[in-house]
C-alpha cells in the first residue's frame, strides 16, 4: 500500500490522517435468532465479524483540491459502498464499506474558503462480516 494510510476505491489521495486518528473497532455480530434461553443462559447465532474503521483526513498543505475530491467521493450518492483498503495487523484489509455521514468546519482565509482545517471526521462501516463462523 506503500505511504498511503488507505485507499478508497483503489485510490490513494493527497490528504492527511490526523496522528493517532485512525481506530478500527469490530463487532462480533447475532443475528435475530440470538437471545436469553429460560435459564438466562445466552444462545448465539453469531453472523461474523465486523472491522470498522474511523478516522479524521485533514487536506495537505496547498492542496485543497485532492481534499475537495476525496470530499466529493466519499460523499457521492450514487455509491453504495466503497472498496477501502486499511492497515491490519501487518498488512491490510480490503472490503466494502460505507460511510453515511462525514462532518468538517469551513475557514475563511483573506476571503477564500478552506474546508476540513480542523479536520473531516468519518465512519467506514462494513457492509459484510470479514470474518464468519
Amino acid at each position: 500500500m506503500g505511504q498511503a494510510v488507505f485507499l478508497l476505491d483503489g485510490k490513494e489521495y493527497n490528504v492527511e490522517v490526523e496522528h493517532d486518528s485512525l481506530e478500527r473497532s469490530f463487532a462480533v455480530t447475532d443475528t435475530d435468532q440470538s437471545g436469553r434461553t429460560l435459564d438466562y443462559t445466552m444462545d448465539r447465532d453469531i453472523i461474523g465479524t465486523f472491522y470498522n474503521y474511523t478516522m479524521k483526513i485533514y487536506p495537505k498543505t496547498a492542496d485543497m483540491a485532492s481534499y475537495n475530491a476525496f470530499y466529493d467521493a466519499i460523499s457521492d450518492p450514487a455509491y453504495e459502498s466503497h472498496t477501502m483498503t486499511f492497515p491490519y495487523g501487518d498488512e491490510t484489509l480490503t472490503f466494502q464499506a460505507y460511510v453515511s455521514q462525514g462532518k468538517d468546519k469551513l475557514r475563511i482565509r483573506n476571503g477564500k474558503n478552506y474546508w476540513g482545517q480542523s479536520g473531516l471526521s468519518l465512519t467506514f462501516t462494513a457492509m459484510a462480516p470479514q470474518r464468519r463462523r
